[in-house]
């Protein structure tokens, strides 16, 4: 039986936060928090997009290293 991810409350701020700054051009958002790192991935509909992503991250998780594996990819 396949369960969800577990999630925080600093986990969906974090999301919440990168979806507020990029808007609708990440997709498939999923933000995976360890010991020390974060890792990032889903889609971005641009570089731009993606590198806001790592930036929501990095506010959310200052001392994690941001593992920021978005595709960037033409979002239909």
């Amino acid at each position: 039986m396949r369960t969800q991810p577990r999630s925080s409350p600093e986990t969906d701020r974090c999301m919440d936060l990168i979806h507020q700054l990029a808007g609708d051009v990440v997709q498939e958002l999923h933000v995976d928090v360890g010991f020390s790192s974060v890792a990032l991935t889903g889609r971005a509909g641009s570089w731009y997009a993606k590198q806001v992503a790592t930036t929501a991250a990095r506010r959310m998780y200052p001392d994690h290293r941001i593992e920021n594996l978005l595709q960037v990819t033409k979002i239909r």
